[in-house]
């Protein structure tokens, strides 16, 4: 009995040998090793930058700035979008490996149309370089190809079903947070808030001393007394917090809409610059300060950026000179 538990292992150690030489084999139709398809990187927090290319020379430019990231050295990160590339990067694994048939298509698709990805880590040094093509027929993985390779991989990432190439797909504009304001809110000398058709709602926050006060933009508005200086602070920063649901540069309704009467006009005065941002109602007429019948507006920010945003996210901007007193 001793003499057949001793062949039963023995055959059990073969069959397991075999099964690792089968499993551990060099595909005769690839050029490469398996171990140079690893495009993971395990430890996300050492990455400090992500330049992002396309062949129409397309920049996104991510990088940490402390807390959080910033793209293009202008505009702050949408979290859920870095945090879903870089969840990415550290799960995505090698599905398998093309055949050199199928590499010869390959190779022309993705010069044509590859995204090219640097990884930078925390000295700025590059810590990874690929580029990123089509899927495959199934749509099962995506086709990776690291920079100095002739040999593309199909990757996927575990538990999720689709291309991996539209989480590096994204415009520079749909990386940026959707929080838009990027005042200098202590460094405003006035801020003048003006409602056209509403004069009475009307007024100005200057600085006074070491803190602000406010006043009627218009002088057929009574002045009145004991100001709350808390709910001054609290504006400003109310509006540091203003967040648009979505980015419309190529709206074809922008140039109609900027130049029309805006339901309100928020102007922000420095010493030695003015910005503004503009309201606009999407529906009309334009509404009373207190409705809630308009559930969007237009903004038009300094005529660079304009967006769109739901009252209940804007509506701390839209205050009247009344708000600031007991």
């Amino acid at each position: 009995m001793n003499r057949n538990l001793i062949l039963l292992l023995l055959l059990v150690v073969v069959a397991a040998s075999a099964f690792f030489i089968w499993r551990s084999r060099k595909d005769p139709s690839t050029n490469m090793e398996r171990t140079e398809s690893n495009f993971r990187i395990e430890d996300i927090n050492t990455i400090s930058r992500i330049l992002i290319t396309n062949r129409e020379g397309m920049r996104s430019d991510l990088k940490r700035v402390d807390d959080h990231w910033v793209i293009n050295d202008q505009h702050r990160v949408r979290k859920t979008n870095i945090d879903h590339l870089l969840k990415g990067i550290n799960r995505q694994t090698m599905d398998h490996i093309p055949t050199k048939a199928a590499t010869e298509n390959i190779l022309p698709s993705m010069a044509v149309n590859g995204i090219h990805v640097e990884i930078f880590d925390l000295a700025g040094n590059k810590m990874l370089g690929y580029y990123i093509g089509g899927v495959t027929q199934d749509e099962r993985s995506t086709y990776f190809l690291k920079e100095g390779s002739n040999q593309p991989y199909g990757l996927i990432d575990p538990g999720f079903d689709g291309s991996l190439r539209v989480r590096y797909a994204l415009r520079p504009v749909d990386w940026r947070d959707v929080r838009f304001w990027i005042e200098d809110t202590e460094q405003i000398d006035t801020l003048k808030v003006h409602y056209p058709k509403d004069r009475q709602y009307s007024f100005m926050i200057f600085k006074k001393g070491g803190g602000y006060d406010v006043k009627p933009l218009f002088t057929t508005t009574p002045l009145k007394d004991n100001v709350n200086k808390v709910k001054i602070q609290s504006y400003l920063t109310t509006l540091e917090g203003l967040a648009c649901e979505n980015f419309l540069a190529d709206s074809p309704e922008k140039d109609s809409i900027v130049q029309s009467l805006p339901f309100m006009s928020m102007d922000m005065i420095y010493k030695d610059r003015r910005s503004y941002l503009r309201f606009f109602p999407v529906s009309a007429p334009a509404p009373q300060l207190a409705t809630t019948e308009v559930p969007r507006y237009f903004l038009d920010y300094n005529g660079k950026d304009f967006m769109i945003a739901q009252h209940q996210v804007v509506k701390g901007a839209l205050r009247s000179y009344d708000y600031f007193f007991e």
